[in-house]
């Protein structure tokens, strides 16, 4: 049936995803969908505006519980992903519980990949790869550094280096792991023990690579104004799925959380703080310069304009 389901969501896909178990009255009417978007797909051409084309191909650096959502809303941006619909959504009703890899297994399939870079990093740093070839590229998503580490620790599904220890205890070993991100190599879901060396002078670099190198910075916290910016810089629609929460942190949660900070027992995190803060003021200049309002988003259930 995962079959069907891709089948329908991704416009461009081989008819070779639909199997046996997908019914005849099913096939159908999908073919139909089918022709019917292609059609339209090749009289429309969308518009790309030049901040999009100048960042292309698009790269996201997806840091542990940023928002795996906002990759709805990259996929979506004008041309990018040609192969998928507005009606698509990456998450686990269509792909499965590892919906992120399942995605990128399909990327160099569904989206442009001069437009789009498929290869799939997870939480993997940019250190040495940020000046060779990422610079003026990157898209990401930050978030305070607290209910980061806090909603890494409650998370119901994936363990994100959780050993037993308390809340306080945890976020020790989550110190700079934002930062070390953007400055080193390698898996940083959990992040390695040299990230927590970091001090805020490399806080400091990390943060103009943020200013210098990056195309959009949004703001988990400010989530729905976040996705309006994108909106307002690369242009393209608001679609419900941009402000949904495919991954969340509280099992029936449709908004965003917000965690009581006393369980982290008085910790600080300067280091990741001077970045977020960075990242953060960053976000507001772009939305002074963009007029960028929550506007795109029309009501509370998520429909754009």
């Amino acid at each position: 049936m995962r079959y069907c389901l891709l089948l329908a969501g991704l416009s461009r896909l081989s008819r070779a995803y639909a199997q046996d178990d997908c019914h005849a009255g099913e096939l159908q009417l999908l073919q139909r969908k089918l022709d019917l978007e292609t059609s339209v797909a090749s009289s429309t051409e969308p518009l790309v505006l030049p901040q999009l084309r100048a960042a292309e191909p698009i790269k996201w650096l997806h840091i542990p519980k940023c928002g795996t959502s906002f990759l709805n809303a990259l996929i979506h941006l004008p041309s990018v992903c040609p192969g998928v619909n507005a009606s698509y959504r990456v998450d686990d009703k269509v792909l499965g519980k590892h919906f992120e890899e399942e995605f990128f297994r399909e990327c160099p399939e569904v989206c442009n990949t001069s437009k789009f870079n498929c290869d799939y990093g997870h939480h993997e740093g940019i250190g040495t790869s940020y000046e060779m070839e990422l610079k003026g590229h990157l898209v990401t998503m930050l978030r305070e550094p607290k209910q980061r580490i806090l909603s890494a620790f409650h998370d119901p599904v994936w363990t994100h280096g959780v050993a037993g220890e308390s809340a306080a205890s945890y976020a020790e070993k989550q110190r700079g792991g934002m930062t070390c991100q953007v400055m080193r190599d390698g898996d940083m879901d959990p992040p390695p023990k040299e990230c927590h060396e970091l001090t805020e002078a490399d806080a400091r670099l990390a943060a103009v690579r943020l200013r210098e190198g990056f195309a959009f910075v949004g703001i988990t916290d400010e989530w729905d104004l976040s996705i309006c910016l994108l909106h307002r810089i690369f242009g393209g629609d608001c679609l419900l799925s941009d402000f949904e929460d495919n991954r969340p942190s509280v099992e029936g949660a449709k908004h965003y959380h917000i965690y009581n900070i006393l369980e982290l027992e008085g910790y600080e995190d300067p280091v990741d703080r001077i970045l977020y803060n960075e990242a953060k003021q960053i976000f507001f200049e772009k939305r002074l310069a963009y007029n960028a309002t929550p506007a795109c988003k029309t009501s509370d259930s998520g429909f754009g304009l």
